[in-house]
């Protein structure tokens, strides 16, 4: 069908007030469905109250159902690529019944619906990593990944789900499903174009535009619409020319043609599968004003009429062998024939109740269904095929009849243009930032134009053509108002380069064996080193590699690839890696790669050695640090070498490298390379820097930053009254009791966040941290929720960092093994790591008190962090110390090894303080106010500060 394009005497133009970007909710299902569908089943009319009865008889319905959420996902199990069996049932189930939940929760205002709902969504993206198996896997991709986002589509608004919560859930999709997809869609596993079957394509799509939607990501919507709409060059089964590959003159047929379908010489279960599959992606692009079903003058009713006619009944239809790279299919494929999938409600009203055209083997198909009523997941089966489809389409698609079979909407289409360029298309992708970009909608060819015209983001704009600059990336619609009053919609998605989401990457090093996550490298002289960024959570337009000597100066390095590889590490250097996604988003990570000629070690209780540079140790701790040679050149005998330790920027201990003769006469080295400590009361933090000299004259430095976090055990005194959040630091969030996962927290109502600090003196000084919601349960040695009473396992040792930072470390108890519970930034859940020393501190654990009045509970959180504004100042004159406070507190002076050497009690206001004759040189400072403020100071001597 021709299109024309309209001459405009004027154009709109503008930056965009409140533009509207995707439709909420807007997949299978609109807001407009979800409140017709409520309305006649409240009415009680039929066939939606028929419907609906049906849905309420579904296994799925049921506040009973436990979700069931595994880490992998497998289809495909038991094979050379996965040992582990099959468990994709697991997915399918649950998310069927999230679905159906939700749509019960939607039609009847059942909040406990809602809740299950969005019980097994936050189960599922808590708990599930990654989708495995052999090529089936991609089906799974496909298949659940676009059930799931249906399901939190239609939660997306329900008070309550936290919105830290779906945040996480759409991460999940972005992360685990987006790059199973789009890596199936591009790549085929290596296969030509035409191996896979439609089906393997169609739910790709479908969940990729899915995501796109319910992320807000027009990038990705655009990436997937694509394989359907334009991808004329190549024999996609999905693609719109390749799913219907052939029109066969019919007056039976719509339009006068059927179409013969690519699974048609298959069989017919797998012919219905591809109707049902085209139709759920045409319903979700027409309900965001991207109308899929009118695409090539509605080639896809062609063919949703052919399947139907066959499979109704219809033995002399027209066909035509298909070829594809796996060999010729010479007749109709008869297997399955009748197969009936829960989509025909779909197509039915559409064309009958929207656009006016009869399809009477779809009505048929429909109509074979009991009473009319089709279902989804739960009534075809136990198997996979009674899943693929979420169903219930007589219930949510159905309309009042179109009495007027002339008042339809008008076909429209789209083009833009920008920077010179005119594209016969409304959907986009990587359009510059700021550019100006001409939209423009089509008429069909000899449609006579009313100049009704209204885009939703500039209602005073009332032409079909528009101007706006592109300043980010967002969807338009405009609507057309026809000569018969009815009016149609026209999406335009237009995607800004570098916008989009960008996914997550690790850090990683490898080198003698071993790898790491550090940006700082320590390299031995002359090792190899492979290092670089690891990623997979979006297909990579360019890999980027600088290097700098510097950190400033940067030269671009001939390597595209994430890793890379230096045979042989000589000298110091700096080296950037940027990636740019196909959306144009970038991901950057420098590494500093360090010439090692040592190795550090620090030393402390029963001359117990430990490599590395950050421990943490107990207060009152005895503790040295050295580090050992370990190149042929830092141990010669012939090298001078010179130990240089500094605190702060002051040099206290250089040592040079002396030898001596041992017993047959060889030359042995004294390695006083060792800086003691002494008795540790307090953080501290020294560098080393290694000067090594040969007798050629090379020479070569090393420095390495040495951090020895203080910590004291036991100090919480919590009462049986008390309340405690639990805080991570590092991300903010805190520790919810009824999963024992990291959200936000809700200022509202936060009794969900609140725990009970047991003390546990039975099994020594620990404790164990019970839920203030459900008494029953506390925290387990695995960092999960448990209500079994081994005390003397779920029970834990604290460890409170000594310094200005209020910070816990929570210790395993003795029986459970020696280990730590740990937060990461990309996982909400705890984790447990295994050992008897650690370095970090991850937890805040802040009291909440009852004040007196009658106001309730007050939120403490803030008087008891650490707080950057400075509570003292101070100068330094001889042995005279003037400081002058904000608050009243304690004043301990230590040695820059640690020893306690004086303490002072402050008044608010000025405090005049004589130091002790043996406080010489730098000391520190740890001023502590009885709010819990702290603040650290260097006092140096005959100066000021």
């Amino acid at each position: 069908m021709k299109k024309r394009y309209l001459i405009v005497m004027t154009l709109c133009s503008s930056l965009w007030l409140n533009a509207q970007n995707f439709i909420h909710p807007g997949m299978l299902h609109t807001q407009a469905d979800l409140d017709r569908t409520k309305a006649k089943v409240e009415a009680g009319e039929e066939p939606w109250a028929s419907a609906y009865r049906k849905l309420l008889t579904s296994p799925h319905v049921s506040l009973d159902w436990k979700a069931a959420p595994v880490e992998k996902i497998v289809r495909g199990g038991r094979t050379i690529w996965e040992p582990d069996p099959d468990n994709y049932q697991l997915a399918y189930r649950d998310a069927a019944t999230a679905y159906q939940c939700a749509l019960v929760w939607h039609i009847s205002g059942d909040k406990t619906y809602a809740d299950k709902s969005v019980q097994i969504l936050n189960a599922w993206a808590k708990t599930c990593k990654k989708v495995s198996g052999d090529t089936n896997a991609c089906l799974a991709y496909g298949l659940y990944g676009y059930q799931f986002a249906n399901a939190a589509e239609l939660m997306r608004d329900y008070p309550g789900w936290d919105a830290t919560d779906f945040g996480r859930f759409k991460e999940w999709m972005l992360k685990v499903w987006y790059h199973g997809v789009i890596g199936f869609l591009q790549g085929r596993n290596g296969t030509q174009d035409d191996h896979y079957w439609s089906n393997w394509g169609l739910c790709n799509v479908l969940c990729a535009m899915s995501i796109g939607i319910l992320c807000d990501d027009v990038f990705i919507y655009n990436q997937a619409t694509e394989y359907y709409k334009y991808m004329e060059d190549h024999r996609y089964g999905e693609s719109l020319h390749h799913l219907v590959w052939k029109l066969h003159p019919d007056e039976r047929g719509p339009f006068g043609y059927f179409g013969q379908m690519q699974e048609s010489n298959r069989d017919q279960g797998h012919a219905a599968m591809a109707l049902a599959l085209a139709a759920d992606l045409c319903g979700t692009g027409r309900n965001q004003g991207d109308d899929f079903y009118a695409l090539k003058d509605d080639r896809i009713v062609c063919g949703f009429e052919y399947v139907n006619a066959y499979n109704s009944g219809v033995d002399d239809l027209p066909n035509s062998p298909y070829t594809n790279c796996d060999g010729t299919f010479m007749r109709m494929g008869d297997g399955g024939r009748g197969t009936n999938r829960p989509a025909q409600a779909r197509i039915v009203n559409y064309y009958e109740n929207i656009r006016g055209i009869e399809v009477p083997y779809s009505r048929k198909m429909l109509e074979m269904n009991e009473n009319g009523i089709d279902a989804g997941g739960g009534f075809g089966g136990g198997n996979s095929g009674g899943y693929d489809h979420l169903g219930f389409s007589t219930l949510m698609c159905t309309l009042d009849p179109l009495e007027d079979k002339t008042k339809v909407p008008t076909v429209l289409s789209g083009k833009i243009a920008y920077e010179g360029r005119e594209i016969d298309r409304p959907d986009v992708n990587c359009i510059p930032k700021g550019a100006t970009v001409t939209l423009t909608a089509l008429l069909p060819d000899g449609e006579t134009d009313t100049g009704k015209w209204a885009w939703d983001d500039d209602p005073a704009c009332t032409s079909s053509t528009r101007d706006i600059v592109l300043d980010t990336s967002r969807t338009f619609r405009v609507h057309y108002t026809n000569e018969k009053g009815v009016s149609n919609t026209q999406l335009f998605a237009l995607h800004v380069e570098g916008e989009g989401w960008t996914g997550n990457f690790t850090p990683y090093y490898k080198m003698n064996g071993t790898t790491g996550t550090d940006t700082l490298i320590y390299v031995k002289k002359y090792d190899e080193l492979t290092f670089g960024m690891e990623y997979i959570d979006t297909p990579v337009r360019e890999w980027k590699w600088e290097k700098s000597t510097n950190g400033q100066n940067w030269n671009a390095l001939s390597h595209n690839e994430n890793l890379m590889t230096l045979p042989s590490v000589s000298s110091n250097a700096y080296y950037r890696v940027t990636m740019t996604n196909q959306a144009g988003a970038r991901l950057q990570q420098t590494f500093r790669v360090e010439v090692s000629e040592i190795d550090p070690f620090i030393a402390y209780g029963d001359d117990k050695n430990y490599s590395g540079t950050t421990l943490a140790v107990p207060r009152h701790t005895a503790v040295s640090l050295y580090a050992s040679p370990n190149s042929l050149l830092a141990q010669s005998a012939n090298s001078t070498r010179v130990y240089k330790w500094i605190l702060d920027k002051d040099t206290i201990q250089a040592d040079t490298l002396t030898f001596h003769l041992n017993d047959l006469g060889g030359k042995v080295a004294d390695l006083n390379d060792t800086l003691c400590v002494g008795v540790l009361d307090t953080c501290m933090e020294y560098t080393l820097m290694f000067h090594r000299v040969s007798q050629t004259g090379s020479k070569a430095e090393t420095v390495l930053h040495f951090n020895l976090p203080v910590y004291e055990t036991n100090t919480l005194e919590p009462q049986a009254k008390d309340s405690f959040y639990i805080k991570d630091p590092q991300t903010g969030r805190y520790l919810r009791n009824t999963d024992a996962t990291f959200t936000g927290l809700d200022e509202t109502d936060d009794r969900s966040f609140l725990w009970r600090i047991r003390s546990m003196p039975l099994y020594g000084d620990r404790y164990m941290f019970v839920s203030q919601t459900d008494n029953n349960k506390h925290l387990s040695d695995e960092g999960t929720l448990t209500t079994k009473n081994d005390y003397s396992k779920h029970s834990f040792n604290l460890f409170r960092k000594y310094s200005d930072e209020d910070l816990y470390a929570i210790g395993l108890s003795s029986t459970a093994g020696s280990g730590f519970l740990e937060t990461d930034a990309d996982d909400p859940a705890l984790s447990v790591t295994k050992g008897s020393v650690f370095s970090e501190f991850p937890f805040v654990i802040i009291r909440k008190v009852q004040p007196d009045g009658p106001d309730g509970i007050k939120d403490c959180r803030n008087e008891t962090e650490y707080t950057v504004n400075p509570i003292i100042s101070y100068s330094c004159h001889g042995q005279e110390l003037y400081l002058k406070s904000k608050e009243a507190g304690i004043l301990r002076i230590y040695s820059l090894s640690g020893v306690l050497l004086q303490t002072e009690t402050c008044e608010m206001g000025d405090n005049h303080i004589r130091l002790l004759s043996r406080n010489k040189g730098i000391c520190i400072g740890l001023y502590a106010t009885s709010t819990g403020k702290r603040q650290s100071i260097k006092i140096t001597r005959n100066s000021v500060i």
